[in-house]
């Protein structure tokens, strides 16, 4: 992680840090006294001085000579264990937030912060158990606490235990007043994947219908449900993805492949072409409409009209490795199979590393597969293709 990133990471959690402590002591139950204030200390506002300006060491010291100072200053040792977490020393930000729940004057408020902290620190450490334990023993202490719903949450996911990850966002929803409709919808397709290949194919159709109400803009429950059709319904089947197209337009690639499928099993393979040469007429940049088609053309022997659609898509997107090897077996079939070509062409299709490069526009994460989550941020509905313009 550069520099940059984690100055970024620290000041978000020194920020939470202090939400976390006027919530503790907003909500403390107890009634017991206030500790004496730490943040007249000289060490205290120079760690945060040195943190701002990204100096981690030094803030990590000056905490430290706080800590010592202020042996009661409960928020101290929390924001020590935060700042150990998210540089990597995890054990001892458990042991920092384990030495603070060992005290026996914390309040409800405080106890629970607390045990928020340490369950991060279960997370980062891939205690996977732990954490979820500790979690729901702050929502034991407190069912309305954020922090800890969301980190049970993320767990969840990471488990793919998806119906617990969507009561968990439900509640979290209700609780922020936020319009998570989208999350929800992803989680709801997860668990009609799961269904469907499990072969419960009507509560899984039940699944996907339910995403679709929450949002209508989540595309794995179309492609899903359309392929629960495939089979016995292709004409259902290529209505849904139909459906999709006109929704989400930006996502319509996803589906050309089960709509080529769709309209050849209805014995209609030109309604496919015609929706092709509709898309590139209404977007005369759409590479991958161009593509789709010369696929088609292809496959029913149409070297020539593929290769011309081909070149023109290489030219609206030159760095799209899809679209050279495709050009590569159009050329294939174009040249009478040469087989200096044809060793050539083996040897890239099974090199190519980046066939088709999406980008998470959260954190950057770049992948060859089209996720629904990003494997590193964690954050649903992110990847998008990576478009180099090509030059003027």
């Amino acid at each position: 992680m550069s520099e940059t990133a984690i100055m970024a990471v620290v000041l978000a959690s020194l920020a939470g840090i202090w939400a976390g402590w006027a919530w503790a002591h907003a909500s403390d139950l107890d009634g017991g006294e206030r500790r004496p204030s730490f943040r007249s200390s000289h060490h205290y506002q120079q760690s945060l001085h040195f943190l701002s300006s990204g100096r981690m060491s030094l803030a990590m010291s000056e905490l430290r000579k706080a800590s010592r100072q202020n042996r009661d200053a409960t928020d101290v040792q929390l924001l020590l264990g935060n700042l150990l977490r998210e540089l990597g020393q995890v054990e001892k930000a458990i042991r920092v937030h384990q030495g603070v729940l060992s005290r026996e004057d914390l309040g409800r408020g405080e106890r629970a912060y607390a045990l928020c902290c340490l369950g991060m620190d279960f997370r980062r450490a891939g205690f996977l158990d732990r954490a979820t334990s500790t979690f729901l023993e702050v929502l034991d202490l407190d069912p309305r606490n954020i922090h800890a719903l969301a980190g049970l949450q993320k767990l969840y996911e990471e488990q793919k235990q998806w119906p617990e990850a969507l009561s968990a966002q439900s509640r979290l929803s209700r609780l922020r007043k936020t319009d998570d409709s989208l999350v929800m919808a992803y989680l709801k397709s997860e668990i009609g994947l799961h269904l469907a290949d499990s072969g419960q194919r009507d509560a899984a159709r039940k699944a996907f219908l339910e995403a679709i109400a929450l949002n209508r803009a989540v595309v794995p429950a179309y492609l899903g449900l359309a392929d629960l059709h495939a089979e016995t319904n292709p004409r259902r089947a290529a209505a849904i993805l139909n459906d999709l197209l006109a929704i989400v337009p930006d996502r319509a690639y996803l589906a050309f492949d089960r709509l080529a499928r769709a309209y050849a099993s209805c014995g209609e393979p030109a309604r496919f072409v015609a929706l092709c040469e509709r898309m590139i007429e209404d977007d005369p940049r759409d590479w991958r409409a161009r593509l789709a088609l010369a696929r088609h053309l292809r496959a029913d022997g149409r070297h020539r009209e593929a290769f011309g659609l081909l070149l023109r898509a290489l030219e609206l997107n030159p760095q799209g490795m899809l679209l050279h090897l495709e050009t590569w077996r159009s050329l294939r079939e174009l040249s009478g199979r040469d087989s200096l070509l044809e060793e050539y062409v083996a040897t890239a299709e099974q090199s190519v590393f980046f066939l088709d490069p999406h980008i998470c526009t959260s954190c950057r994460y770049r992948t060859g597969d089209m996720l629904w989550r990003c494997p590193h941020c964690h954050e649903w509905g992110t990847l998008v293709e990576e478009r180099v313009a090509p030059r003027e």
